[in-house]
């Protein structure tokens, strides 16, 4: 009896954190809605001091304010239509996302992840590459 006793309490164990782990998890306010506007301004509002940027072939690490430069300069090449989400996961405190960008003159896999929770998260890393 104490043996299914264990079993029963380990199957629920295990099915509240499955369920817990399905839940989806959200991106912080206003980080969508700069992407869709091409608004680098306040996109550089969600990046840490330093961040990792790969756009196209070209990856460095960059101040904040150079990000904003080189996306500012990216958002005026590729006027951006939309930002479509494929995947959003990892951990509570450091969620990534996986989408496509949609502009003017082409779409890009763009990819982020961030740290932190709620609309206090940061983007510590941001690739954008042609699809």
């Amino acid at each position: 009896m104490r043996f299914i006793k264990y079993i029963l309490i380990i199957a629920i164990l295990g099915l509240s954190v499955t369920t817990f782990a399905q839940q989806e998890q959200k991106l912080p306010k206003g980080l969508v809605t700069a992407f869709e506007q091409g608004n680098s301004i306040s996109l550089a509002a969600f990046f840490s001091d330093r961040i990792e940027l790969k756009i196209q072939d070209k990856e460095a690490i960059y101040s904040r304010s150079q990000a904003k430069q080189i996306m500012a300069k990216f958002f005026a090449k590729y006027k951006p239509k939309s930002l479509k989400k494929k995947h959003i996961g990892g951990k509570a405190n450091a969620p990534y996302f996986i989408g496509t960008l949609l502009t003017n003159n082409g779409n890009f896999r763009t990819t982020f992840l961030l740290k932190g929770t709620g609309n206090k998260a940061i983007i510590h890393r941001l690739s954008i590459e042609v699809e």
